[in-house]
């Protein structure tokens, strides 16, 4: 039995796709020895990279505060990856220059830039805060709502642990962009609290009993010396303004003692602390119109009128 062999024509199309493929794969294979090299050096550019880390948070914070050394540190891994990257890519890829690398990558780094802008943003103004230092952990600091001890200083974020046991992190931008402030920054500080007499009480005796019970306590600082006056005549009391200054530690603890012991003072020299109270005047023409268009049985609307 004679076998038949069918001639079958292959498109030119398939016959191309079929050549390129066996050429990457040829490229493929040639090139192993080059990307196994580069692998190797890029693996050894990535320990360098933690090594000059290493050695640079040591040698930067031994001359600034440790944030700094971190921050410096990190800021050398990436570059020397970086490297690691351009050395491995010419490896595989020597016809592609560095010029044509970096202009890619500058592209690149753009729509990063773009996509990862707070990020940078906090990442520079952690850098900056560390570098001027305008307070350091421990302080004590009052941003927004939040008021508390500066607990970690971060290239992202400032940590905050507040007076009710709270951590709050705060982005860096947030910190460098707007108000902030430092409590501690000053050895001392000043404190204020006003207190209201009524309108038949002795001014002057009052202000010696307040100013008096303020210099008593050992932890008000005597220059500059505490001082009193009226700062408002309200709708009920005469305001007094009593201000004296502490060290930062003694402020809280010595606010509220002074306040207990003004009061105590001021009770005990018949000085009254007045509750806030209304005139009500009422139209006794418009009283009685109301009482002769009510029922008799109507004395509700009456009372509630009165």
């Amino acid at each position: 039995m004679e076998e038949q062999l069918i001639d079958v024509e292959v498109p030119a199309a398939v016959t191309t796709a079929v050549g390129t493929v066996n050429r990457m794969v040829e490229g493929f294979f040639a090139m192993l020895p080059q990307i196994a090299i580069a692998i190797v050096l890029f693996l050894m550019m990535v320990v360098i990279a933690s090594v000059a880390r290493a050695l640079a948070k040591r040698l930067v914070s031994a001359r600034a505060p440790a944030g700094v050394g971190i921050a410096i540190g990190r800021i050398v891994h990436v570059a020397v990856i970086f490297f690691g990257l351009l050395v491995a890519v010419a490896v595989i890829a020597p016809s592609v220059g560095a010029a044509e690398l970096l202009q890619i990558l500058g592209v690149g780094s753009v729509a990063i830039g773009f996509a990862f802008r707070d990020i940078l943003q906090n990442f520079l103004a952690g850098l900056l805060i560390l570098l001027r230092q305008p307070f350091s952990i421990g302080d004590w600091v009052q941003f927004g709502d939040h008021s508390g001890l500066v607990t970690e200083i971060s290239t992202r974020s400032t940590w905050i642990r507040t007076f009710n046991g709270r951590d709050v992190s705060i982005p860096n931008g947030e910190i460098f962009t707007n108000p902030i402030m430092i409590m501690t920054r000053d050895p001392v500080m000043r404190s204020d609290y006003v207190f209201g007499i009524s309108y038949d009480a002795d001014i002057d005796r009052a202000l010696e009993v307040i100013l008096g019970t303020v210099k008593s306590f050992d932890a008000v600082i005597g220059d500059p010396p505490p001082d009193a006056g009226v700062s408002d005549l309200a709708d009920s009391s005469v305001n007094i303004q009593a201000r004296w200054w502490t060290k930062v530690a003694d402020a809280y603890f010595t606010r509220m003692e002074i306040l207990a012991a003004v009061k105590k003072a001021l009770d005990e020299a018949g000085i009254d602390i007045p509750y806030p109270h209304r005139r009500l005047v009422v139209d006794e023409y418009a009283l009685n119109k109301v009482s002769e268009r009510s029922e008799p049985g109507d004395k509700g609307l009456v009372a509630a009128n009165g």
